[in-house]
């Protein structure tokens, strides 16, 4: 029995560009190594001479590694601009593919964390606001309470101004239609009296005319 042996080929390949950083291009490659069955895989973001770089390593069978080679130099994620794929020897020690994708995930991870604690910053502080407008508000409702009792303060003494001028018509009106009833009575009283002195003094100017005969 004869046993098969496996060859085992290292790659590194330096992508630079503006962009290759921020547009999933680590990502990318990682999809793209799956693909092709590599087992052993690393990428990195790096800045070599102010330049956008992306690092990557990959180990695996040597026909895996050379068609992983010919994709990278054709393909790219689609926000990315390329300038330049270039290869390196590489002798080093490449992770596993399955680490790289929890390294990736944790990097993720605390990417997305402080982007958490920003949004609940955020919600704190919309929520002082809200806090705020509605202690405004309180204050408002409260001084338009306070408007309302000072006009409902001054409705109540323009109805007691209203009732004591009805009082004091009603007053008027009693005392006019007593001294009505006085001068009628004053006036009956005078006439019954003139016509009782009339009556009288006709009678003694009869009384004369008869004495001197002139009757």
């Amino acid at each position: 029995m004869t046993m098969k042996m496996y060859t085992i080929m290292k790659m590194q390949a330096s992508i630079t560009g503006s962009p290759v950083h921020g547009v999933g291009y680590r990502v990318f490659l990682l999809k793209k190594a799956l693909g092709y069955g590599i087992q052993r895989f690393d990428a990195s973001n790096e800045v070599t001479y102010e330049k956008q770089q992306v690092v990557m390593r990959a180990e695996g069978e040597p026909s895996m590694i050379e068609a992983f080679s010919s994709c990278i130099r054709s393909e790219s994620p689609p926000d990315a601009i390329v300038s330049d794929v270039s290869f390196q020897e590489y002798t080093g020690y490449v992770i596993s593919i399955i680490d790289y994708m929890h390294l990736i995930q944790v990097e993720q991870l605390s990417k997305g964390i402080p982007a958490i604690i920003s949004i609940d910053k955020k919600q704190d502080r919309m929520l002082d606001k809200q806090d705020q407008m509605l202690g405004k508000q309180d204050q408002m409702l409260d001084k338009q309470d306070q408007m309302l009792n000072q006009q409902d303060q001054m409705l109540n003494k323009q109805d007691q101004m209203l009732n004591k001028q009805d009082q004091m018509l009603q007053k008027m009106d009693h005392m006019e239609t007593s001294i009505t009833g006085e001068i009628t009575d004053l006036r009956t009283d005078l006439r019954s009296y003139l016509d009782r002195k009339l009556s009288v003094m006709e009678e003694d100017i009869h009384q004369i005319k008869t004495k001197i005969g002139l009757v």
